[in-house]
């Protein structure tokens, strides 16, 4: 499996299982198009691809039952607004906390709670939650109280959606 990166219909880059990247995801299409955000933005600052073009569905995850560790952990304060996810353009980035951000982990941004902070954040709508570890500084949009990462996101059933009105429970 390969992936070409295209200018004018000419091939720039071709990313395939012999490409050495620093920063791999370990995943050929995430790489690609990690890759091509990155020459978007040199060449002319071109706002990021946030999938590939034409890319055939990926088949379907088998559902695992998640099981709770320990959800009986004490609740500190809570707090109630709209949670939005990132992802894909920051995949493999540094966060504000200096770790790399990944995109399929439970994690999250949020503009004053202390990095390693765990908070559960409750889908109002489904009512589906997830505990998820603050490493990263955002949302920059004043409307959002909390940024996820993907995988948080698809946890709680935002993913589609893009945004969900939330409850959070900041935890001890």
């Amino acid at each position: 499996k390969s992936y070409s990166i295209q200018g004018n219909a000419e091939e720039l880059v071709k990313v395939d299982e012999n490409t050495i990247l620093p920063d791999t995801t370990k995943d050929l299409a995430e790489d690609a198009l990690q890759a091509t955000n990155r020459l978007r933005r040199l060449i002319g600052y071109a706002p990021p691809l946030k999938e590939i073009a034409d890319l055939p569905p990926a088949p379907k995850p088998r559902r695992v039952q998640k099981v709770a560790r320990s959800t009986t952990r004490r609740v500190r304060s809570q707090m109630r607004g709209m949670a939005s996810w990132y992802g894909p353009g920051f995949h493999g980035r540094r966060t504000a906390s200096g770790e790399r951000f990944n995109q399929y982990a439970l994690t999250a941004a949020h503009r004053t709670l202390r990095f390693g902070t765990r908070v559960r954040v409750t889908n109002m709508r489904n009512g589906r939650s997830v505990i998820v570890r603050i490493n990263d500084r955002g949302p920059h949009s004043r409307s959002r109280l909390i940024d996820l990462s993907r995988g948080a996101a698809r946890v709680i059933g935002l993913e589609r959606s893009g945004t969900a009105a939330v409850r959070l429970e900041v935890l001890y």
